[in-house]
């Protein structure tokens, strides 16, 4: 898949503290067709809330303010939020973190340093897969699998 831009510009929402994380994912994701919003807090994020939910969170596992997994149950618990696709976008290798972020809703687990092609390819497929239900650096789960 890559290289293949996706049939539609989806809403893609990047939650990272980190402001070259921030500006890598969004040059990366709109090089792709995908239309990107960037903050930098878990309390932003949950300002988001009230918005139109985008299509896809890029979500930091450890943000400064909201820990990312209190972050991701508070956006799993809003039902206009609920077939939002979260990609946890972190530093932690842990696999304690990998089961707790899938445990609590998350759609996908993708370790930093970020490979571009990798990351674009991900958000394509949870984006454009509706039988995807898991996606990590190692593994791809569908439905009926």
């Amino acid at each position: 898949m890559s290289g293949q831009k996706p049939q539609r510009s989806h809403q893609v929402l990047v939650v990272d503290d980190d402001p070259f994380i921030r500006q890598l994912a969004q040059a990366i994701l709109s090089s792709r067709g995908q239309t990107i919003t960037v903050v930098g807090t878990g309390a932003e994020a949950l300002a988001r809330m009230a918005k139109t939910p985008p299509d896809l969170v890029l979500l930091d596992l450890g943000l400064p303010d909201v820990p990312g997994l209190e972050l991701l149950r508070h956006l799993r618990a809003a039902p206009s939020w609920d077939n939002v696709r979260i990609l946890m976008l972190t530093a932690s290798h842990d696999v304690e973190d990998i089961v707790r972020a899938k445990q609590a809703g998350a759609s996908g687990y993708v370790c930093k340093p970020i490979q571009p092609d990798a990351l674009a390819d991900m958000v394509c497929d949870l984006l454009e897969q509706d039988t995807l239900l898991w996606l990590d650096d190692y593994t791809r789960a569908h439905k009926g699998s």
